[in-house]
């Protein structure tokens, strides 16, 4: 195991040195310039396709799979070794029960427990045969203990991970070394269909083809990447930095390229270095974080081409169905935010209307059968005429009484759906129908934005920040609401209700100000808060919607349960922090430090709220302990 250690250090420092630390611009004077001006020595591009080729074979001898395997009958054992302890545990309660007098009832569960683990322990201790003798056949040593220890405990876990991201910052630069070619390939091609005599309106034609089959994508996904790496190349220096340095990936510097398609060039390299003018801040940014830092930045310079952007956007709402496994499909609609915010929040308030009345199916199976029920079985009706959403299908009378041929559509809907032998709306035990009173849409703006001439972003929690005339018209606009605050009606005297509720932030820092409570679980109120200051899972890199409240320093080792002590986490992130080895912290700013088994540390800010703010935009950061 020493020299499998060695060999994965010395494979980190390889990649590391040559492989991604030294790639920079492309220029020079050998053919197509030498790639590389940063701390290391200028690398010509055939030297770095020879120490790619190098690197890849030298990954492909990296894996091991006896070790694999070796972990796999190491943990396969370990799991039967639990499962006969809690087989003799059982057997001996059994003996307890028997001797104490218990009750038939109860020795029949006691038995039934003790059966139910022993035939446990006998599946596992099966288990870790086979696994043993998967090790055996790959020519690996098995103690009697079904493993050899000694390679199990020698396996470096934190060196694992320094590979992982070794590895993962090379591919990135690789990824930008191959776009600054493709931007030289598109130029040459170019200009040599010009000597050509192509003429000037047809120039390009079929380049981005060839860049298609030498990356093995289609012709439409090659015109995209042609696209983006002239962009990146040509008008975002700072982001192109980011990329050629590993630190971002061809995805991230795409979300960024994106969000500032619509911007003037100067506006563009604005947004550029002002969200990707320090690499190692972008690096360490989730996807969406990037990409709604981005379109902060660009909304800020011209807010009048944003909202136009958005009207547009609205012409361009479409449905789509595609394939899915197993005789499914993917049911894809793309329409305006406030409709689609509005839907979900529905289905969602549905599913745990009829989760809390007894109904066994999973949250999502109730959604997605809530949505087919309401566009399969229940009729079209008139509300929402003349609007965005009017479905009607059919004309109808001014007076609002249907016409005939509009209700005999109506009958033969209904009859049809009794013959597929599916019942009708009013025959089902629960329907879609939900009161707008109970749909809570929590827009975070500052009181200047909604009641005045500021056009601070507003921030609609668990989605993007959107524009402040957006945001005004969801509160206020056209007649479908109506405001109250402080109980007093602010905006329209029918529709759905709008309430405002105040929330005070930190005049220096932007950051909510905390509110605490002595109960074990984290109450309603305590929970919207840490949902409007948190906005997504508070772990690094995940942008996952908030589904469980977590105690930063758990409430079993005294942490209260308060706001400063609490963070919304996804369900996948809540979970994991529960293994062993991990742990989280306040560091003494609004930030949480979160400690992997590795020992790796990483630090999560929660996003900014609107308003002015005395501090930089947060940044999520990590550093190694």
């Amino acid at each position: 195991m020493a020299a499998q250690k060695w060999f994965l250090t010395s494979s980190a420092d390889a990649l590391g040195d040559s492989a991604f630390g030294g790639i920079g611009g492309i220029g020079g004077n050998s053919g197509l310039g030498d790639c590389g001006s940063g701390s290391v020595a200028a690398v010509p591009c055939e030297s770095l396709l020879r120490l790619g080729a190098d690197a890849l074979k030298q990954c492909n001898n990296y894996f091991n799979p006896v070790v694999l395997a070796q972990l796999d009958a190491a943990l396969a054992c370990e799991l039967a070794h639990q499962a006969r302890n809690r087989a003799v545990q059982s057997a001996g309660a059994v003996e307890r029960a028997m001797r104490e007098g218990h009750s038939a009832a109860g020795l029949v569960q006691f038995v039934r427990k003790s059966s139910a683990d022993k035939s446990a322990a006998t599946k596992a201790c099966a288990q870790a045969a086979l696994a043993t003798d998967v090790v055996t056949s790959l020519g690996g040593t098995a103690t009697e203990q079904g493993f050899d220890p000694s390679l199990v405990e020698q396996v470096p876990g934190a060196e694992l991970i320094d590979l992982i991201d070794c590895l993962e910052q090379a591919k990135n630069a690789m990824s930008a070394v191959q776009a600054q070619a493709q931007t030289i390939f598109v130029a040459q091609q170019r200009l040599a269909q010009a000597k050509a005599g192509v003429p000037k309106e047809k120039l390009g034609r079929g380049v981005a083809a060839q860049v298609a089959l030498a990356r093995h994508e289609s012709p439409h996904r090659g015109r995209q990447l042609c696209e983006l790496a002239e962009v990146l190349v040509r008008e975002m220096p700072c982001s192109m930095q980011a990329f050629v340095t590993g630190k971002i990936s061809e995805y991230r510097a795409s979300q960024v390229a994106k969000e500032t398609v619509f911007l003037s060039l100067a506006h563009r390299a604005h947004v550029d270095e002002l969200v990707c003018g320090d690499p190692d801040a972008a690096a360490l940014m989730g996807n969406r974080e990037l990409a709604a830092a981005s379109r902060k930045a660009a909304y800020a310079l011209d807010p009048e081409a944003f909202v136009k952007r958005n009207e547009k956007a609205v012409g361009e709402r479409y449905v789509s169905l595609r394939p899915a496994a197993d005789g499914m499909t993917f049911l894809t609609a793309l329409i305006p935010l406030k409709h689609g915010v509005r839907i979900l929040t529905t289905l969602t308030r549905v599913a745990d209307i009829v989760r809390a009345s007894g109904d066994q199916r999973g949250k999502g199976q109730i959604m997605a059968d809530a949505l087919m029920h309401r566009l399969i079985q229940h009729t079209p009706c008139d509300k929402g005429a003349g609007t965005l959403s009017d479905h009607r299908g059919m004309p109808v009378p001014a007076g609002g009484s249907p016409s005939s041929e509009y209700s005999e559509a109506v009958r033969d809907q209904r009859r049809h759906s009794d013959q597929d032998g599916h019942p009708g709306a009013a025959l089902e035990p629960w329907c879609t129908t939900v009161n707008e009173p109970d749909i809570a849409l929590e827009l975070v703006m500052t009181d200047r934005s909604l009641f005045g001439n500021e056009n601070e972003p507003a921030v609609l929690v668990g989605h993007e920040a959107i524009p402040a005339p957006l945001a005004r018209e969801l509160i206020l606009g056209n007649g479908e609401g109506r405001v109250e605050h402080d109980g007093d009606e602010i905006g329209n005297s029918c529709g759905p209700r709008v309430w405002l509720k105040r929330l005070f932030t930190h005049p220096e820092s932007n950051m909510l100000l905390a509110m605490d409570s002595r109960a074990r679980l984290f109450p309603d109120g305590m929970k919207e808060f840490l949902r409007v200051r948190d906005q997504r899972c508070q772990t690094p890199y995940c942008d996952a919607p908030i589904r469980e409240y977590d105690h930063i320093k758990a409430y079993a080792a005294g942490g209260p349960t308060t706001t400063s002590n609490g963070q919304g986490l996804c369900t996948a992130c809540n979970q994991a922090k529960e293994a062993p080895g991990w742990s989280s912290q306040r560091d003494g700013r609004p930030s949480t430090e979160i400690s992997t088994p590795t020992g790796h540390r990483y630090i999560s800010t929660a996003p900014p709220l609107p308003g002015p703010s005395g501090h930089k935009p947060s940044r999520r950061t990590n550093r190694r302990c």
